[in-house]
Parts: C-alpha cells; sequence; structure tokens
C-alpha cells in the first residue's frame, strides 16, 4: 500500500527516488504535487541530492516564522526563518544578511529542537520565575515555573513577547511588524520604588537571568540600559551580607578594568535602606540599539558539549576556529581570577559571546563576584572562611597567573578599603589579604 508524499514526508526528509518509491509515483508526478504544496515544503540543499521536509504550523503561529536582528543603530533585518517540520525539530532557513554561525557546525541548518540561540530568550533567574508565574495566572497550560516549559511553550512565550529579547533578536512576526518603542526613561531615585515592584510580583524590564533580585532599567542621565541587583531591606545579617556580596562584585569589575580585561562597568548606589549595583547592559546601545549576546551555555551545547569550564569550552571553540586565541588567554585570566576572589557561581551561563560573521566575540564579563560568602538558599549566613588555592591552569603560564595573582590581590585590598562593608567583613579581612595565605 503506497502512501501519500504528506504522509511519507511526516516521517522524515527525504529524497524524490525515495519518494517515489514509497508513493508509487512517477519522478514528474511526484516534482508536480511538491510544486503544489508550496511552502508547505522546503527544499534541504546539502550535499549531492535535495532532500524534501514536510513544514508544521508551531506556537500557534505560521510555518514560517521570521528571526531578526536588531543593529546598533536599532534598525532591524531579517535574518532568517524558522520552520518547525512535520517530523519533529527545526529548519533554520536563511534570509539577506544571516550569520553563518546560526546554521549549526554542519552548516545545514537542522535542528532536532528549538536552536540554541533562542535558548537564551527564555525566562530564566529570578525575574524569569516572576515572568513564568504571570504567563500562568492568564493560561493555566504554562507551568509557574520555567524549568518545566518545554518547547512548545517556549516558542509560544517567544512569538508574543519577542521583541524585547536579551541580544539582538527578534522573534516572530508581530515583534517584525511592530513599531519600536522608546524606553521608559528612569534615574537611580526610582531605583527603590522599582526594587519594591520586583519584590512584589511587578515585573520592570525585560528578562534578565540569575538568581539575585534585580531590574532592568533604561538609566535617562547616563541614556544607558542597565541591570541593577540590590540588597534586601534593613540591616539583618542577611542583608549585610548581600551588601557585602554587591560591592566585591564592584570591585571585582574595578580590578579587572585596571588590568585592561573585559568587564561591565558598574556603580554602587545606597538609597532607602538598600544597596544598588548598576551594571550597563552591553547587549544594548543608546536608546533603541542592540548586540549579539548568547550565552557560553547555549554555544558549548551545539559547538562542543563539553558541560562545563570556561577555560576548557574556549579552547575547545578555538580548536574549531570558533574564537580567537585572545579570547582563549582573556577568559582563563578571569576564571583564575574567579577562582582567587571565592567566585563558586562560574557556570556556563555566567559568561557570552556575541555573534562576529563566522566567529563568536567575547562579551565582558559579568556577575564576578565572592559569591562563595553569599547566604545558604535556607537562609543561615555562614562565617566569612576562604583560603584561596592554586587553580589548575590549561595555558596560562606562570608568569601568566601571578599577574592574576596580582590582580586578585589588588581586589581584596579594594574591598577591604571599602568603608561600606560589614563589620564582620573588615573583622575577616583584618587578618590579611587571602592571596598571601596561599
Amino acid at each position: 500500500m503506497h502512501l501519500s508524499i504528506k504522509d511519507y514526508l511526516k516521517q522524515g526528509p527525504a529524497t524524490s527516488k525515495e519518494i517515489q518509491v514509497h508513493t508509487g509515483l512517477s519522478q514528474t508526478a511526484v516534482a508536480r504535487q511538491l510544486r503544489n504544496m508550496g511552502n508547505g515544503v522546503i527544499k534541504l540543499q546539502y550535499g549531492r541530492t535535495p532532500r524534501y521536509a514536510l513544514t508544521r504550523n508551531a506556537f500557534g503561529g505560521d510555518d514560517k516564522l521570521p528571526l531578526s536582528m536588531v543593529d546598533a543603530h536599532g534598525n532591524t533585518v531579517l535574518a532568517a526563518y524558522l520552520r518547525p517540520l512535520a517530523h519533529g525539530g527545526y529548519y533554520v532557513e536563511s534570509a539577506t544578511g544571516m550569520p553563518p554561525l546560526l546554521l549549526r557546525e554542519s552548516q545545514n541548518g537542522l535542528y532536532k529542537d528549538l536552536p540554541y540561540f533562542l535558548f537564551d530568550l527564555t525566562p530564566q533567574g529570578f525575574l524569569g520565575r516572576q515572568i513564568a508565574e504571570e504567563m500562568s495566572n492568564q493560561n493555566s497550560d504554562f507551568p509557574a515555573d520555567p524549568r518545566y516549559w518545554n518547547t512548545n511553550h517556549i516558542g509560544r512565550y517567544l512569538v508574543s513577547n519577542g521583541d524585547d529579547l536579551p541580544g539582538n533578536f527578534k522573534f516572530g512576526e508581530q515583534a517584525l511588524l511592530r513599531v519600536r518603542r522608546k524606553p521608559v526613561y528612569t534615574s537611580e531615585d526610582d531605583y527603590p520604588a522599582l526594587a519594591e515592584s520586583v519584590m512584589s510580583g511587578v515585573i520592570p524590564g525585560s528578562s534578565a537571568g540569575g538568581e539575585q533580585p534585580k531590574f532592568t532599567a533604561f538609566c535617562g542621565n547616563r541614556m544607558a540600559h542597565v541591570i541593577v541587583k540590590f540588597s534586601p531591606q534593613g540591616d539583618s545579617d542577611v542583608a549585610r551580607r548581600w551588601r557585602d556580596i554587591l560591592i566585591t562584585e564592584y570591585h571585582a569589575t574595578e580590578a579587572i578594568h585596571a588590568k585592561d580585561f573585559p568587564a561591565a562597568e558598574t556603580r554602587l548606589i545606597e538609597k532607602s535602606g538598600r544597596l544598588f549595583l548598576e551594571s550597563q547592559r552591553f547587549d544594548r546601545a543608546g536608546e533603541y540599539g542592540r548586540m549579539s549576546m548568547i550565552s557560553l551555555q547555549s554555544i558549548d551545547a551545539e559547538f562542543t558539549g563539553l558541560g562545563s569550564g570556561w577555560p576548557q569550552v574556549l579552547d575547545a571553540l578555538h580548536k574549531k576556529d570558533l574564537v580567537s586565541w585572545q579570547h582563549v588567554f582573556d577568559v582563563e585570566c578571569l576564571w583564575y581570577f574567579g577562582r582567587l576572589i571565592n567566585n563558586t557561581d562560574m557556570h556556563l551561563g555566567n559568561l557570552s559571546l556575541a555573534i562576529e560573521g563566522n566567529v563568536f566575540r567575547l562579551l565582558p564579563l559579568y556577575d564576578m563576584c565572592s559569591m562563595g560568602f553569599a547566604p545558604k538558599s535556607g537562609g543561615e549566613v555562614p562565617p566569612f572562611s576562604f583560603v584561596p588555592s592554586e587553580p589548575r591552569r590549561i595555558n596560562l603560564s606562570e608568569s601568566g597567573a601571578a599577574h592574576i595573582k596580582d590582580m586578585a590581590s589588588d581586589f581584596w585590598n579594594r574591598v577591604a578599603s571599602d568603608e561600606r562593608i560589614s563589620i564582620e567583613f573588615k573583622e575577616y579581612l583584618s587578618k590579611g589579604n587571602p592571596i598571601d595565605l596561599m
């Protein structure tokens, strides 16, 4: 019994000859029916013989979902179409100006699941849970925890919220057609009210990953998009410890800048019983411009599959000619520095790269702080204790390691001399620079 072309292609892509065998149709009849199916069938032109795949509608929309990119001046350019396939998976169909890295390492554009560059756009972390809870309140089909969202949940969220995502992608027809909105101007005087809104469940700004309480804003005085973390209000043990953590993040970026490594621009602001750490976003430019940004976690999942270790993943990407040697060196230096300042949170989601033609480019470092001192999830505040050990090196020379130890020593000196740190932290650091204890 022969199948129809549509039924046969539901099993997966096939060549014209394979279609002829399983449908009993002639080559001419197969060609005619494929033409009549229009956009419902796509031609996969890789290798000697083209294959044909059946598309499907997805995420409550079309079978041809636009993927756009916004440039540094705020101009939107159509980069590709995401084509959901009937047998499962997705095909990235290129449009004018599409970076080749969107097509995977194989350059065939076929993905078994959502493409790697879309996963960072889903709600995650502290704000992500608030977004998911709001989505769940509006539609019970959405789990209140984004960790339990499936591909359909993610796709539907991106289609309905596709014009203000992290990085410079816009997803879906609505996002492509919608007129760009002028950002809401805020000043640091608005930060206490925004913090209260976040803690009461209101979601100001676009999603930003990470577990610490935060919000995004457009600082009118500086004409810059920012991410703002904040400590709990008051002078409890937990509030004091989170203030200390934010202070270490500020001084980490200052120490990194002093040695000319890339890191986000930050500043500390004290208002209404809270300490705010403001970081300038490097995936935004001016009022409307945007820049490429993809986490190392997503890039690793697609191109190397190592699962952990900044230096290891960058080294593997370099061997594939996907990053420069300078980036491999910089990342190992920054990872080494993090180990020397008690940063226990250097997972792959805390480092990002940008697409630049056929390669990835390292973006400024963020979330670099002494997270090892942070309160426990149950609210316990552990005593200060940290004795740095010699981190294992991959490509970093002895002289390079000494240079980073100097940077870490500079960091501890900066923190120790900051009058804003807690009495407990001052007493701990009065015993000596932790680098001298190695």
